[in-house]
Parts: C-alpha cells; sequence; structure tokens
C-alpha cells in the first residue's frame, strides 16, 4: 500500500509542499490533522468520549485519545477526512450537518523523545446523547469520563480519572491519557459554556 502524502504547511499555515507521512513526521514537518469530540449532554450529566487505542497502534498502544483522530490527506478537505475516521474508528456514519466546527490548534508534540510532530489540528464537536459506537481494527474500546472529571485532569492537573468502562466506573491514571495541550480549555470548554452545558 502507498504511504498516505501530506500536504506541508510554514508557520503561517500557508503550504508550501507535499511529503508521505512518514517523513512528515521524522522531520517534524508542519501537517493537518483532524479531531472529533464526542460529548453526550443527558440528565445525568455531561459525558466525553475516549477510544482505547488498539495495542497493535505504533504510536501510543492502548492509551486513551480523543474519539476520533485522523490525518488529512493532501488534497482531501477537512470535513471529508474526518466523516472518513469516524467511520472508520467508532463506526458512526454522520454527515457534516452533524458536526460543529470549532476551528484550527496548533500543537506540538515529541514523540517517543526524539521526533517533533507538528500538527494543525481541525476540531471538530458531535453533540449526541447516547451514540452507539462500533469500534473498527484501530480502536480496543469507548470510555465515558463526566466533564467534571475532565476539567478536573485539564485544569487542575488531577492525577486520576474516573472514566466508565463497559458499564463499570474505574480510576485511570492521568498519564495513560494523550496529550493535546489546551484544545480543550481553549476550544472545547467555551464551547460548552456558550451552551450552558457547564460552569
Amino acid at each position: 500500500m502507498a504511504e498516505e502524502m501530506l500536504t506541508v504547511y510554514n508557520d503561517q499555515m500557508e503550504p508550501v509542499g507535499v511529503a508521505p507521512r512518514s517523513q512528515a513526521h521524522a522531520q517534524g514537518l508542519r501537517h493537518l490533522v483532524a479531531h472529533c469530540w464526542v460529548i453526550s449532554p443527558r440528565e445525568d450529566g455531561v459525558w466525553i468520549w475516549f477510544q482505547k487505542r488498539a495495542k497493535d497502534k505504533a504510536d501510543f498502544p492502548g492509551y486513551y485519545d480523543i474519539a476520533v483522530g485522523g490525518h488529512i490527506a493532501h488534497r482531501e478537505e477537512p470535513e471529508e477526512a474526518i466523516l472518513r475516521e469516524i467511520r472508520e474508528e467508532i463506526g458512526l456514519c454522520l454527515q457534516k450537518e452533524d458536526l460543529i466546527d470549532l476551528g484550527l490548534w496548533r500543537e506540538d508534540l515529541w514523540e517517543k523523545e526524539e521526533t517533533l510532530d507538528r500538527e494543525a489540528a481541525r476540531v471538530f464537536l458531535y453533540l449526541c446523547p447516547h451514540p452507539v459506537f462500533a469500534p473498527g481494527e484501530e480502536v480496543e474500546e469507548m470510555a465515558a469520563v463526566p466533564l467534571e472529571q475532565w476539567q478536573r485532569k485539564e485544569l487542575e492537573g488531577s492525577e486520576w480519572v474516573e472514566a466508565l468502562r463497559q458499564g463499570q466506573r474505574e480510576q485511570i491514571r492521568a498519564d495513560r491519557w494523550c496529550r493535546h495541550p489546551e484544545e480543550f480549555p481553549r476550544l472545547i470548554l467555551p464551547f460548552l459554556r456558550e451552551r450552558g452545558l457547564c460552569q
């Protein structure tokens, strides 16, 4: 299978070339990814869904991560990319109209302490009280976290996160979650506050 090709951007987010995914990661070239946060407002509170990455994933196997995330291929529209990733990773068949576009968020992450992954994430939100997931091969399971628990982790540095896994509550160490610095407090939380879903 041919390697995925990605558009490369400069710091002003202007396209400056194309590179294979492995080269973009190895050389720290800025490229686009898409994230989708799945959030369930219910009578018992607001829940945020996370995927547990499959054990055979090359990066962060077995870690918990945003519900959906993936690369945006060269010449692929962000909405097209995230709808594809949503189908592949968590088995939901959505339309563009189902998603709320929260804009672009840049993050520079060190992978394995030797490679700088420079990404710009197009961030989407899907609100649904009771999503019915059908995880694909890249996802081991889905877990739900009460909004106030996630706020404690992201805003107060709590070392533990209480999550609902397969109907059971469980305490999971904060270092078992993939980091997306400031994406939640800067993009997700303001939207939820604006909608009156949290304080």
